[in-house]
């Protein structure tokens, strides 16, 4: 019986980006510039008069301050109707439409303070985030990310942020270089080594991905989704018993995560620890109705053991379940051949071959439950079939023999186990010994001189 392949995929999800908007104070340069030309009223008896605008940033400022973003838009479209050209106006314009999840209004606000300052960086990371909320495409938002790294070549966020954008779009190297970039300039940065691992997994490096997501669990101990990372990269790696230890690492920090516990049972059926893996299914199970593939895990577990009943009532309910499986027919035919119930047996693999003709591997369970039937004819007529799918094997030749033999059809008889000698060429000593003496009576009772076999 071989072995099933998993049942879960191990594949790590993206994880969900939240990101906060920025509230940068930037100022433009025309605002600098006022602001360092004014004197103070005592220098000077004719100093520029208060700026009768300010009250309307200050407003808005405040409501932003505390969130009421509503609040905070009339007074920045009225400051703006007399000073359209400042940036920063605009810049807190597109902030609170952004807190309103005014996604596109929010985007022209920070466009049109960016035409008016190309280096406010501010501006172009959030006309990111504002473009990765409303689902822009991922290109878009790497350029807008982009202009803010080069903008700020001293902060890893920017480059962080370019390396998710380009992971959206699927370009998983440039992708790694942003997050290899960010975590040059800060090492022990969790989001950038547990995006860096991400990726590195997609990519089919398991070995580099669990170097980054080690380095966040090193940085976060308790972070589930950077344990189960390492998980996945181990098991990736074919490294069951660690993985499996990993995962329960994980299912400490998040017990209830019913697939992962079912991925770590099937680590555990890898490792022939099948009491384990039966334990840990049955935690994944507790308190649900079992599912098709747990029904499969079990019944493989089952299989493995020697538990034919336990197989075959286990079977049953599964293909109830999922009827046009036919690797459970074909496992269900097996277990009743073992439960020495051939009639089952034989309709059940018969029903596997009816859907595939080219299943060697059931045809060849059917010919064992007819042969243990004792229906010599029908063990013969599938040995035909099979015999068109591969090339008979010794035991094969020794089979067919005993059914011709059986069916009195002595000359074929004597044929088959000639040809059974001759392939196995000593091999099985018994098998040998009876088909030299089955080979001899045959001939002696068709008047043939017997021929005289190599041994």
């Amino acid at each position: 019986m071989r072995r099933a392949s998993h049942f879960v995929a191990r594949q790590f999800p993206t994880a969900i980006f939240l990101a906060m908007l920025s509230m940068i104070p930037v100022q433009s340069q025309a605002q600098s510039q006022r602001k360092s030309a004014a004197k103070p009223a005592a220098q000077s008896p004719s100093r520029p008069k208060e700026d009768s605008l300010a009250p309307l940033l200050q407003q808005a400022k405040e409501s932003i301050d505390k969130n009421d973003f509503a609040a905070a838009l009339e007074p920045l479209k009225k400051y703006l109707a007399d000073r359209p050209d400042d940036p920063f106006a605009h810049f807190q314009l597109g902030y609170a439409y952004a807190g309103l999840k005014r996604w596109e209004e929010a985007k022209a606000e920070f466009s049109r303070a960016i035409a008016l300052d190309p280096k406010m960086a501010p501006a172009h990371l959030n006309l990111g985030l504002v473009l990765m909320e409303s689902e822009s495409a991922p290109a878009e938002v790497a350029e807008a990310f982009r202009h803010a790294a080069e903008l700020q070549p001293t902060e890893s966020r920017p480059r962080y942020l370019t390396g998710y954008a380009l992971e959206r779009a699927g370009k998983f190297s440039e992708a790694g270089d942003q997050y290899r970039a960010a975590l040059t300039i800060s090492p022990k940065d969790y989001e950038c080594h547990f995006a860096l691992g991400r990726v590195l997994l997609r990519t089919n490096d398991a070995a580099g991905a669990e170097e980054h997501f080690r380095e966040a669990v090193a940085i976060r101990a308790d972070s589930a989704p950077a344990r189960l990372g390492v998980a996945n990269a181990l098991l990736t790696q074919k490294k069951y018993e660690a993985g499996a230890d990993a995962l329960a690492e994980y299912l400490k920090l998040n017990p209830g995560d019913r697939a992962e516990r079912f991925e770590r049972a099937s680590a555990l059926m890898d490792l022939d620890r099948f009491d384990d893996a039966l334990a840990e299914l049955d935690r994944a199970e507790a308190g649900s109705t079992p599912t098709a593939d747990g029904l499969k895990m079990r019944a493989d577990i089952y299989l493995h053991q020697n538990k034919w009943k336990e197989a075959s009532v286990t079977l049953t309910e599964a293909i109830r379940q999922s009827p046009q499986d036919q690797q459970l027919l074909a496992w269900l035919g097996h277990a009743e051949i073992e439960l020495h119930d051939y009639p089952t047996a034989i309709n059940v693999l018969g029903k596997v071959v009816g859907n595939n003709p080219q299943d060697a591997d059931a045809l060849r369970e059917l010919v064992n439950a007819f042969f243990l039937h004792e229906d010599y004819a029908a063990t013969i007529g599938a040995m035909d079939r099979l015999t068109k799918l591969e090339t008979p094997k010794p035991a094969s030749w020794f089979v067919r023999a005993i059914c011709y033999d059986k069916l009195s059809r002595k000359v074929e008889a004597i044929e088959a186990y000639q040809k059974f000698l001759e392939l196995d060429n000593g091999q099985n000593e018994t098998q040998d010994f009876q088909a030299r003496r089955r080979a001899y009576t045959l001939q002696s009772e068709l008047g043939q001189a017997p021929k005289k076999q190599k041994r």
